[in-house]
């Protein structure tokens, strides 16, 4: 099965990585990504179409076509999006959920075969030697107003608190021009993938700011995953999956309030806990419990 994973433009998706590696392992599967492509390819080349989904997408009674859905729509209207995806994205031979929220926001009601599939780690996460602590606080993600890390940074700035390292593109650039000057807060931008387990080892804390607002409560935050496989010391916005994910792996968390107060002192003694077993989110171990082979070799009949 000669499988093309379709990358949408600047979407890092770590995920496409992952699956190449684990599923061209097994000589049944020849795997590709369109961006390392360059544009040169024909669909007609490939057996299998794997779209991770917005709107749209292709349809062919030529070719199998997967449908992923990682996360639920954000923004305004979220619900309506996803309603709207129901209606008027082509009919794949095999759906792909990160969880069942997460099938269900989407409201699919027809028989077409589906799995879950959560986030995954990559190997360089277990890999990472202990490593001197250069700072002490590193936020991974989107720096944007979406997801409301300017109600953080204005809660950070107000007192001294320890450096700050943020990892990932700067969508808002009032976000940027109002804290670019502050002394202990750097702006790393945007970095490869491959690079990020070491820049987040340096460390001590990892932020975890989500909104307690649909959908990022039913969805599982890859920078916890990552966090916690480092055995970062973590601090995260109170939401449900946050607490289940604590609960599950008998962990303990710094948890802030809805106004994002940071207490320095009280970070310091808090009786942080991590028994995370990374092992067990490992890229090969989370395929395997979404039977990925099997349900590509079941469609392929």
């Amino acid at each position: 099965m000669k499988i093309l994973f379709k990358r949408s433009d600047n979407a890092l998706l770590p995920d496409i990585d992952a699956y190449i590696k684990y599923l061209n392992q097994d000589s049944m599967f020849d795997c590709y990504d369109s961006a390392d492509l360059a544009g040169g390819y024909s669909l007609d080349d490939f057996d299998v179409i794997w779209e991770f989904k917005g709107l749209g997408g292709i349809q062919s009674d030529n070719h199998i076509v997967v449908h992923e859905y990682a996360s639920l729509s954000t923004g305004r209207f979220a619900k309506l999006k996803n309603l709207i995806k129901n209606v008027r994205n082509p009919k794949p031979d095999l759906r792909i959920f990160l969880n069942e929220d997460v099938r269900k926001g989407f409201l699919f009601k027809d028989d077409i075969p589906e799995t879950y599939r959560d986030m995954g780690l990559d190997q360089q996460f277990l890999n990472v030697s202990k490593t001197e602590k250069e700072f002490d606080f590193i936020y991974i993600g989107s720096i944007s107003k979406e997801r409301q890390i300017d109600k953080f940074l204005h809660s950070f700035s107000k007192a001294k608190q320890g450096k700050l390292h943020l990892v990932g593109a700067v969508e808002d650039d009032e976000i940027y021009t109002t804290y670019k000057n502050h002394p202990d807060i750097t702006f790393v931008g945007r970095v490869p993938y491959k690079e990020i387990p070491e820049i987040a080892s340096k460390a001590v804390y990892g932020i975890n700011y989500i909104p307690d607002k649909y959908p990022y409560t039913l969805q599982t935050s890859t920078k916890m995953l990552e966090y916690s496989a480092l055995d970062l010391k973590i601090i995260t916005t109170d939401y449900k999956w946050a607490r289940d994910f604590e609960s599950i792996h008998n962990s303990k968390f710094y948890f802030l309030n809805d106004q994002a107060d940071f207490d320095l002192g009280g970070i310091e003694d808090f009786p942080f806990e991590n028994n995370f077993n990374a092992h067990d989110y490992t890229w090969d171990k989370v395929f395997e419990k979404a039977d990925i082979k099997g349900k590509l070799k079941a469609i392929n009949k």
